[in-house]
């Protein structure tokens, strides 16, 4: 069982009561869950996420009115309940770790996203790396009476603006027409190792970006990026097992470029046929920069379509 299972089960079962208990009236107006930048709480945690900030642990959000009411008498209360009934795998936090407290509902999203709400404008939303956003909604929410915790939560998983969804969508298309399908084969020719592998990474990274934008999900920071991918309904099985043979694809004689060259190609042929079938592209260029002019002519907000088409924003 993971530590986001473990913390739920914590929670309802000894911590919820005792909860109940001390706080009768305050605890109707507290949301609590277990969201972060922990493996555990995309699920993905293992014995080797187990050696730092891992084990049983809970936020407690509170309104904004109830912060000098509550933040220190619930932190003083959680301590205690820690302490005196402690799980068996409680978390044991390093210097690196962050820290799983009590805090406001406005003051957990605004340090995640940089507003203390679900972004109100194209501003709001670019000003935050959508790893940030996968963070916000990843995890468990196991107890929310009053509901406005997961309010906010239910807004950031409606995804991207269409527009900025676009953009990035264009970019993408762009960085993946000029890496895998424009400079791979031409660095080789230049015996510019460094580059070559380089270019094929940054493939990779721009294919699994446009999975993501395909699909109306937040990426994750990159350690679960393709992990993550490999779960999504729309071609995330079909890229990544594609990108996991490009990654073990090793040489650089004339055969094992082609072959990488090609799988590539593949990846790319994939993703145009899907931004047809979604009604981003119509052109049949094999060229994906020209998917990419096709999905920016789409924009309507004028200042994202005023920028490049190769422009991520």
């Amino acid at each position: 069982m993971g530590a986001l299972e473990l913390s739920r089960a914590f929670f309802e079962q000894t911590a919820l009561p005792v909860l109940q208990r001390d706080f009768p009236e305050a605890s109707a107006r507290v949301a609590v869950g277990l969201v972060g930048n922990g493996s555990e709480c995309f699920g993905y945690d293992d014995e080797l996420s187990r050696d730092h900030d891992w084990g049983v642990d809970f936020f407690l959000w509170i309104r904004e009115k109830d912060r000098s009411a509550l933040i220190a008498p619930l932190s003083t209360w959680k301590q205690e309940i820690l302490r005196s009934v402690p799980p068996e795998l409680s978390r044991r936090r390093s210097s690196y770790g962050g820290d799983v407290g009590v805090m406001t509902v406005g003051d957990f999203y605004n340090s995640l996203i940089g507003v203390p709400r679900c972004p109100e404008s194209l501003a709001e939303w670019r000003q935050a790396p959508e790893e940030n956003f996968a963070i916000a909604v990843n995890g468990d929410v196991f107890y929310d009476p009053c509901g406005e915790f997961t309010a906010v939560r239910k807004a950031l998983q409606g995804y991207f603006p269409e527009d900025l969804r676009l953009k990035r969508t264009a970019a993408a298309c762009m960085a993946l027409a000029q890496t895998g399908q424009y400079n791979f084969l031409r660095m080789a020719k230049r015996e510019d190792w460094v580059t070559v592998l380089h270019t094929r990474t940054m493939f990779s990274d721009e294919a699994i970006a446009l999975v993501f934008l395909l699909n109306r999900v937040y990426r994750p920071y990159y350690k679960w990026a393709w992990r993550r991918m490999m779960e999504l309904p729309i071609l995330g099985r079909d890229v990544g097992e594609e990108l996991r043979g490009l990654a073990l694809s090793s040489g650089f004689e004339e055969e094992a470029l082609l072959d990488q060259r090609a799988r590539m190609e593949h990846v790319c042929g994939l993703l145009r046929a899907e931004l047809s079938r979604q009604g981003l592209s119509d052109s049949d260029d094999w060229f994906l920069a020209g998917h990419g002019e096709q999905v920016q002519r789409r924009i309507e907000d004028s200042f994202l379509r005023s920028l490049p088409p190769q422009v991520f924003c």
